[in-house]
């Protein structure tokens, strides 16, 4: 039987990962190609929102990956990808974040730029194939965008992000501030899950050198509602820590009104962490003021303190 062609995003899937997963099936089908978005992982609350708002439904969920055809979208890693996918046949990637480890057999088309968000990038590539985007696709495109993006917040925003987003709410016949809005406060039901849910809610594994390290991100307008259970949250992390063998688990606990984060951290080695992130951690815990972008502003120098 033939492999099937998936396109999906990585485990712990948001929103842009979501919504690109939709968009590029539609693309893709647009232009003769069988392909079927697909799903590594539940949903969250905005996400589901999105889904709702533009009368969408959520893409199927793939459990095992190994033997089928994949189109990797907001991701190029291994460890964030769907289970199976080393046994999986990759044949396209289109990402926004740093090159991973993906290899393939074969030449395949990459497409990775350095802007806000993965639908930014989609949005290029149905102007580039001259079809046209309907109000439901620019809608999810645009939510995948805002979300990434903290509604043109965040400091992964780019120029080219902005005037996207301006040509999808047109489209999709959206006040961006109003819109954003609306997303910003689904983002904080975060505080209706378990502590566990929380901390892997938004949470992407990265491999530096020999050392396995977890980074979590809650985004808020209510920070305190994480904070105030910090106890049950930092066991929760010890236990994943544990659990999968990392040297360090770090969270991000951040505030979208006031752009900034609180870091609460378990594992070894906090000193490198530390030394990466210019910061000074008491009792498992440092203030991050500025910091927005798990992307931008604590991969890149945590990569280079632990290399």
């Amino acid at each position: 039987m033939p492999s099937s062609l998936h396109v999906i995003g990585h485990q712990q899937p948001d929103t842009d990962t979501i919504c690109s997963a939709l968009a590029y099936a539609r693309l893709k089908q647009a232009q003769g190609v069988d392909a079927t978005p697909a799903r590594a992982g539940e949903v969250n609350p905005e996400t589901q929102f999105v889904l709702d708002r533009w009368d969408t439904e959520s893409p199927s969920l793939l459990d095992d990956a190994a033997g089928e055809q994949l189109i990797l979208v907001d991701h190029n890693e291994y460890s964030q990808a769907v289970s199976g996918a080393h046994d999986a046949t990759i044949v396209e990637v289109v990402d926004h974040h740093r090159i991973g480890d993906i290899e393939t057999s074969d030449p395949i088309y990459f497409r990775n730029e350095p802007v806000g968000s993965t639908a930014t990038i989609l949005t290029q590539l149905y102007e580039e194939a001259n079809k046209t985007i309907d109000a439901q696709t620019a809608g999810l495109l645009l939510s995948g965008l805002l979300s990434d993006t903290v509604v043109l917040r965040s400091p992964t925003t780019t120029d080219q992000d902005r005037s996207i987003a301006d040509h999808l709410a047109d489209i999709a016949g959206v006040d961006i501030e109003k819109y954003g809005k609306e997303l910003l406060q689904q983002k904080s039901k975060i505080g209706e899950k378990s502590p566990r849910e929380m901390v892997l809610s938004d949470f992407k594994e990265f491999e530096f050198e020999s050392h396995q390290v977890g980074i979590g991100q809650v985004e808020t307008v209510e920070p305190e509602v994480v904070l105030e259970q910090r106890e049950a949250v930092l066991a929760a992390m010890d236990d994943v820590a544990t659990e999968r063998n990392y040297t360090v688990f770090l969270l991000l606990v951040t505030d979208l009104l006031k752009e900034e984060s609180t870091a609460l951290i378990a594992g070894t080695q906090i000193d490198t962490v530390e030394d990466g992130l210019d910061t000074t951690f008491t009792e498992q815990e440092a203030f991050l003021p500025g910091v927005m972008s798990r992307k931008k502003q604590v991969v890149p120098p945590l990569e280079d303190a632990f290399n």
